[in-house]
């Protein structure tokens, strides 16, 4: 189904539940990844903060003009957490599945960050995305610009990917942070994190 022919909502909702399987498949190799519904922590202006049972990591969620998605947050697959940033768009039919593109991605004035991003397939939406260490200086900085920053621009190839507000985006990644030490400190302190003291329990609607 076409993202135009959904709903803001609808179309959230259908990438949030195929996404972080698909990323894992092609990074991992994994044959069948067993889906995992998605938990709903929070709604932040005009983004949504879930965890990703199947990466084990929180993120934000966005969906912009002409129905470009970006998720930012983390994924703690086999217990290394990592700042995960994705992209996808129905317009760019000609990436290809694991192939490696060199992306600039700018916040308001700030020097622009060149970025080696893997070429994805989710539900047939072809996209971007790439993994970068939780606790380097490279994910600090990069979460900082995208905290602070009104507006950030996606470029390949000199063409502009697109141009995207980040009206809330400070509020939105704390967000993500409370979500994901959240389930960190539920994790470390009971073998089933999801037990009666799940924490993430009270927040499904």
């Amino acid at each position: 189904m076409k993202p135009n022919s959904l709903s803001p909502a609808s179309l959230g909702a259908n990438l949030r539940t195929s996404l972080h399987i698909s990323v894992t498949a092609a990074l991992f190799g994994a044959a069948s990844p067993v889906a995992a519904d998605t938990i709903d922590w929070k709604t932040v202006g005009g983004w949504d903060i879930s965890f990703y049972p199947a990466s084990e990591g929180c993120q934000a969620f966005a969906l912009f003009e002409e129905d470009t998605a970006f998720f930012i947050g983390f994924d703690n697959t086999g217990g290394e957490l990592s700042l995960d940033i994705t992209l996808l768009d129905e317009r760019w039919r000609s990436i290809e599945d694991g192939t490696e593109y060199s992306i600039t991605a700018r916040f308001g004035n700030e020097s622009p960050w060149t970025l080696a991003m893997d070429g994805i397939r989710v539900d047939n939406f072809p996209g971007l995305n790439m993994l970068i260490d939780a606790n380097s200086d490279q994910a600090d900085l990069f979460i900082d610009e995208f905290q602070r920053k009104s507006a950030m621009t996606w470029s390949f190839d000199g063409s502009t990917l697109g141009s995207y507000t980040l009206r809330g985006s400070r509020k939105a990644f704390n967000e993500v942070v409370a979500c994901q030490k959240s389930y960190l400190e539920a994790l470390n302190g009971s073998s089933d994190p999801f037990s009666s003291s799940d924490p993430f329990k009270k927040k499904k609607h």
